[in-house]
């Protein structure tokens, strides 16, 4: 449902002749998603020979009368405008969407109903909220000239605001410090933060002597142990050595385990947009094309294989400069054969993914109709387009523009993709 307002109608606007088109929207809806599968509220039964030698019945699913659809309800607020004689032109929307009975698939059960999970259950409350914009734009425009551009924007924010019962509160880091794992991320899903965080450890270089691994409280002291002796830190259970990680102590109690882990950034791109334009002179014209995301943290997987020195596998020239002995300046650590955890998932690896590319430039010639008049032609036009020609990062990978996760539970990862190509096509149109 949703209701309009042609403000340029009004007879206080009349006389703005600067002003071609205003309309201000209101829309609210509500949807639904049913559950998928067949006769999934109905329960079953099935038959046994186990039973002794004499064959029986036993339930094998649960009837599910008060499963739900989940519901949505969206508001919506937009303008759109025009001023000029449609030379400049806007168009904005505002939304946000609550979600909730969220379907969730497979919900573990106590043993002591007969069952180990359920199809389905509804629980959890999510919201989404975020802008489109789009402003159009012709700069110049005469008999020979056209010069026009455009511009979109969008970001989505979304949150969860009711934590479902099936999801886990803190997956990615294993509950015992024996059990830290080189290369894991944490992702906690909990209630006021965004869908797509994810967590792990502040790295702060390496230690460069023995007297950097000591142990220090809040204030830069040394820790001292019962004996009087200076505290070691340790990693998990794996204590410290001159070259090993530094991984920042939040707690200070001289071991990094799970209680240090920290935001790290989110999967999910803050701003995308695209932009173009097109520049006409007479016969030939320019058209561009470019895309961006902004505000993304991605893990650059690539950079820790190749940085890890953990296995036989080759690594980059990076690790030349590695730390070898007490003295060496560096923030790379030493090299240990399957040993270690110098290489714990931490902002070490977590990159701005940020980029703007020229997706599409393309030159094209029109002949005059006179020159395709003489041939017996309507149109003729030739044109060259390059795809993928530049791209404007600070990110240090092959390729910044990585595939969105497709889980809450997955951080983007740059895994070595083939990045895109530059590809360049010629043509000819004709029109008969």
């Amino acid at each position: 449902m949703g209701v309009a307002w042609n403000a340029d109608r009004e007879t206080f606007l009349e006389e703005a002749e600067w002003l071609d088109f205003a309309k201000l929207r209101l829309g609210i809806g509500r949807s639904g998603r049913a559950p998928s599968g067949n006769a999934i509220y109905m329960g079953s039964m099935a038959a046994s020979d186990s039973y002794m030698t004499m064959p029986s019945i036993y339930p094998s699913s649960i009837q599910l009368d008060g499963l739900k659809w989940e519901n949505s309800t969206e508001y919506n607020i937009g303008f759109d405008l025009a001023f000029f004689k449609n030379k400049l032109k806007f168009t904005f929307d505002y939304y946000e969407r609550y979600s909730s009975d969220l379907l969730q698939k497979d919900v573990g059960i106590p043993a002591t109903t007969g069952f180990s999970s359920v199809a389905y259950y509804n629980s959890g409350k999510a919201e989404n909220r975020g802008f489109e914009f789009r402003a159009d734009v012709t700069l110049f425009q005469d008999k020979d000239w056209t010069v026009t551009g455009y511009m979109n924007m969008a970001r989505n924010r979304n949150k969860i605001t009711d934590l479902p019962i099936n999801m886990s509160y803190d997956t990615g880091i294993a509950e015992g410090d024996a059990n830290m794992t080189n290369g894991t991320y944490a992702f906690r899903i909990e209630e006021g933060a965004p869908i797509g965080s994810f967590y792990g450890f502040r790295y702060k270089g390496v230690y460069q002597d023995k007297n950097a691994t000591y142990a220090r409280d809040e204030r830069g002291n040394v820790m001292n142990d019962m004996n009087g002796n200076p505290i070691i830190m340790r990693n998990g259970t794996y204590t410290a050595h001159p070259g090993d990680a530094i991984y920042e102590d939040i707690n200070h109690d001289g071991v990094i385990n799970k209680y240090d882990i920290v935001y790290l950034g989110n999967s999910q791109p803050t701003l995308t947009g695209g932009a173009g334009f097109m520049v006409r002179y007479k016969q030939i014209s320019v058209n561009a094309f470019f895309h961006g995301r902004f505000g993304q943290s991605i893990v650059n997987a690539t950079r820790m294989n190749n940085e890890s020195m953990y296995g036989k596998k080759n690594q980059s020239t990076a690790v030349m400069r590695r730390w070898q002995k007490e003295g060496d300046q560096t923030d790379i650590p030493r090299a240990l054969y399957n040993n270690g955890l110098n290489y714990l998932g931490s902002d070490r690896f977590v990159e701005d993914a940020s980029f703007l590319r020229l997706k599409t430039l393309t030159v094209n010639y029109r002949f005059s109709r006179k020159v395709c008049q003489r041939f017996g032609l309507n149109n003729v036009s030739v044109f060259a387009t390059g795809y993928n020609l530049f791209t404007w990062t600070s990110y240090k990978g092959q390729d910044p523009e990585v595939s969105l996760p497709a889980k809450a539970t997955e951080v983007a990862k740059d895994e070595a993709t083939t990045p895109v190509s530059k590809r360049y096509a010629f043509g000819l149109n004709i029109t008969f």
